[in-house]
């Protein structure tokens, strides 16, 4: 996808969810074209522009599985 349909993808996804659906992180980045860890890696990058702090997200493997 190129930038200009992933910003047009992200307007869709945005308007889906002010009208209250929900979409899973899966959909969105089937969406969007993007991998879980590319999804991730920009909402790390937003959190710290938002908090203005370096932030991370820490992933904790499942010990039940």
């Amino acid at each position: 996808m190129t930038d200009d349909e992933i910003m047009a993808e992200g307007a869709k996804i945005a308007k889906e969810r002010a009208q209250g659906k929900i979409i899973s992180i899966d959909e969105l980045c089937a969406r969007l074209g993007i991998t879980l860890e590319t999804a991730l890696a920009l909402a790390t990058e937003e959190a710290s522009r938002i908090y203005g702090r370096p932030m991370r997200i820490e992933v904790i493997p499942d010990r039940l599985q």
